[in-house]
């Protein structure tokens, strides 16, 4: 009997140092990864990434010529303030900073630089994570920082499970997509009450996010399992009293300010 709890044991500890293996080699958009909608079938056209690396000084950096290219980093004010800096430093010594109004976590989770205005620089968007539990986990804010003639103009935008899966390449014209994500509940034609991703396509244009009205919004269920398949168990007015009812404010953040 006492070998049989030592090997319990044993299996637990392989358990937990699996999942923490698997946790640590991942990206904080995993999960949601599992529950974004398919195109044809498949997922979305992958945009062009650069994963940037976080140095031994907290500095987000190039991973190859990290000299070369631009570098981020978040500065936290004093034990009592209520906000922290994101700084981008080109090479030349040249800033260019914003502020996020709330420490929603206590550092930036991953970085990653690519063209996505489609001017031939770098642009970099950097994933801070809030600090819920469960779901609430997934809450995040992707502070974005796009290329100009001279300068980087910086956008903020609060979504759900942000991640290279979620920066897509539109099929067609494969320019940058972001899909943003949200939770809503609702009776459905089951006459139950189910939770539900909505995802919604934006692109970056005239110097703001703006809806990509060529993709329409797509509700998908959350299950116990991966699910990418829009749900048909919404009419069109439940997915409109839905969206409309819930007034929770994180959910109703805009998508760009």
């Amino acid at each position: 009997m006492p070998r049989v709890k030592q090997m319990k044991k044993l299996l637990l500890f392989i358990s937990i140092l699996l999942l923490s293996t698997n946790a640590s080699g991942g990206s904080f958009g995993d999960f949601m990864a599992d529950y974004l909608p398919y195109l044809d079938g498949k997922p979305w056209p992958e945009f062009k990434l650069i994963k940037y690396v976080k140095n031994e000084k907290g500095v987000w950096v190039h991973p190859s010529d990290p000299d070369k290219y631009p570098t981020l980093t978040e500065i936290h004010g004093d034990d009592y303030a209520d906000f922290a800096t994101v700084v981008l430093c080109l090479p030349d010594g040249s800033t260019f900073k914003t502020y996020n109004a709330l420490v929603l976590g206590p550092y930036l989770a991953e970085v990653y630089s690519g063209d996505f205005n489609n001017d031939g620089l770098p642009d970099f968007v950097a994933i801070k994570p809030g600090s819920g539990n469960g779901l609430a986990a997934e809450y995040c804010t992707g502070v974005f920082a796009f290329s100009g003639n001279s300068y980087y103009r910086f956008a903020r935008i609060t979504t759900m499970g942000l991640g290279p899966a979620s920066l897509v390449a539109h099929p067609t014209t494969k320019e940058f997509r972001l899909i943003h994500t949200s939770f809503r509940q609702s009776n459905s034609i089951d006459n139950k009450i189910h939770s539900y991703f909505v995802h919604r396509f934006f692109k970056w244009e005239y110097g703001t996010f703006r809806p990509d009205s060529s993709l329409p919004p797509i509700w998908i269920q959350y299950l116990f399992r991966p699910n990418h398949d829009a749900t048909k168990l919404l009419t069109p007015r439940q997915k409109e009293k839905a969206w409309n009812e819930d007034d929770e404010y994180l959910l109703n953040f805009p998508i760009d300010w």
